[in-house]
């Protein structure tokens, strides 16, 4: 199959199971929030936040192995797959040693960070219980995924893994229903991680016959690792930048503002981060796709499918965006109720921060397929700058002012200075060439967005009952903006031609 045909067999399927996740997890966010409260659910998302700090120690192995395998997988090299997968399992399980001790240590201090909180400690610590052992299960068990994924087999993991965790989120719906019972519903929150492992096992062992699950790691191996090592330990500064970015957030809200409002801002953050997820799964498998295209080595081709890719991502994230904007204070309303809303400046700036996630995964994708991690600074600055300026400003501004530290650490280093990385040192080239093609995808998309919001000044805005009303209204005026802006990267946009003609040409083959 090529490699075109992977990229669009791990696409659609990601995004058909990452809409019905989306859609359980509206109606089971609701559920929860009616039944375990927003304390209850404020610390859930503070305990993640924490396990996702104990992850820094994973210090990017995992994107590093990826970025390893791209070679071999292209030269069809079993033997260094086996060595470089084997090396993974050598470092994931004692990084799993690592975060198990960790966890048992900081168990010790939950009595004074949860001290003001009214939700039963023993609760607390089982529900950490369950989720540490979730994640010990992706170290010791799981970590064969990176080789799924870089074979652009990703879709074989999407399929077992949601469609395991879209079972844990209906069952634990019907356990608060018919029987209101927390500590079961922590249970299934610990149980199906194991199903998924076991499945997931069996699978890689059919699809790859030739893999060695427990390959013994020699003094040999090591050294041939050293540079992989080397670069595991740039990534490890990246990983924790984007944990700074991604993370610190809800545990700075919990503990300068109050747990409560860590479930308030979790409402806004489930339907970006699921949108984004849905975004992402459309394109699951491109990142080996560009891993075997930079393995090529043809500088012509690569900016051409770079430029391809920069004008969806600008496609798809000045459509979601609007949407974003026209509705989202109305579905929460409609979803939860107006208690549940929070200010409009808030919403602004999340979005400033979704559009920026969006059209910077060009970028990200390439630095990845090249291995450019040796700016171990600016994750180190993007966190001081996130860090001092969410505290900062949380004192003055609450909420908003964590938000605000995010935005401006995500434009210095994301929006500023990776582009600039990428083509000096990636594809060697003048960076002002990134500007100049960024700045007209930004024309274009503020051309549609004025021309749009003229034109939509003739369409009846009515107020919407209930979601399938809003859904229906987002529609009509989405389909607008989507016209408008189609036709302007149609005419205008090089990349976007490309894109047509890229999948037009697909579909002519298919069709033969």
């Amino acid at each position: 199959m090529s490699r075109v045909a992977l990229t669009i067999k791990n696409a659609w399927i990601a995004l058909i199971f990452q809409l019905i996740y989306i859609l359980i997890q509206f109606f089971s966010r609701n559920i929860f929030l009616d039944n375990l409260g927003n304390d209850f659910i404020g610390t859930v998302d503070t305990l993640k936040s924490i396990l996702q700090f104990l992850n820094l120690s994973e210090l990017g192995i995992g994107t590093a192995v990826g970025f390893a395998l791209y070679k071999p997988i292209y030269d069809n090299n079993k033997d260094k797959i086996n060595e470089i997968v084997g090396y993974l399992g050598f470092l994931y399980k004692r990084i799993g040693y690592f975060v198990l001790g960790s966890s048992l240590l900081l168990l010790f201090f939950f009595p004074f960070f949860f001290e003001d909180t009214n939700i039963n400690l023993a609760k607390i610590i089982f529900l950490f219980a369950a989720l540490l052992i979730s994640n010990l299960l992706s170290y010791f068990f799981a970590y064969y995924t990176f080789l799924l994924q870089a074979d652009q087999k990703g879709f074989i993991n999407i399929t077992i893994g949601q469609s395991v965790f879209i079972l844990r989120l209906f069952l634990q719906c019907l356990v608060l229903i018919y029987f209101k019972d927390v500590w079961l519903w922590i249970l299934l929150e610990l149980l199906t991680p194991f199903i998924y492992i076991f499945i997931l096992r069996k699978k890689v062992r059919q699809t790859y016959p030739w893999l060695i699950f427990n390959l013994k790691i020699t003094k040999v191996i090591r050294n041939n690792q050293k540079g992989l090592l080397k670069k595991i330990k740039q990534i490890s500064f990246h990983k924790l930048g984007t944990f700074v970015s991604n993370s610190t957030d809800n545990i700075i809200i919990f503990s300068m503002v109050n747990p409560a409002m860590v479930a308030f801002v979790g409402n806004y953050q489930m339907i970006m981060n699921n949108i984004n997820l849905l975004v992402s799964k459309m394109f699951e498998g491109t990142n080996a796709s560009v891993g075997n295209l930079v393995a090529e080595n043809n500088i012509e081709n690569m900016l051409k499918v770079f430029w391809e890719f920069m004008a969806l991502r600008f496609f798809i994230a000045g459509c979601s965006t609007v949407l974003l904007y026209l509705g989202f204070d109305e579905l929460i309303t409609l979803w939860l109720g107006e208690e549940y809303l929070l200010s409009q400046t808030i919403l602004i700036i999340l979005i400033i921060i979704f559009f920026m996630l969006q059209v910077r995964q060009p970028i990200d994708s390439f630095k990845q397929a090249y291995g450019l991690y040796g700016d171990i600074w600016s994750p180190v600055i993007q966190s001081l700058i996130n860090l001092f300026f969410s505290i900062l400003f949380v004192f003055k501004y609450g909420v908003l002012g964590v938000f605000l530290g995010t935005m401006i650490s995500q434009f210095i280093i994301v929006m500023l200075w990776r582009p600039y990385y990428v083509f000096k040192y990636g594809f060697k080239i003048n960076h002002w060439i990134y500007w100049k093609g960024f700045i007209m995808h930004l024309f274009y998309l503020s051309v549609a967005f004025i021309s749009y919001y003229y034109l939509s000044m003739y369409l009846d805005k009515e107020e919407n009952a209930n979601l399938f009303s809003l859904f229906t209204e987002l529609l009509k005026f989405g389909a607008l903006f989507l016209a408008i802006y189609l036709v302007l990267l149609s005419v205008f946009s090089l990349g976007f031609k490309n894109l047509i003609k890229r999948f037009t040409n697909l579909i002519r083959k298919k069709n033969k």
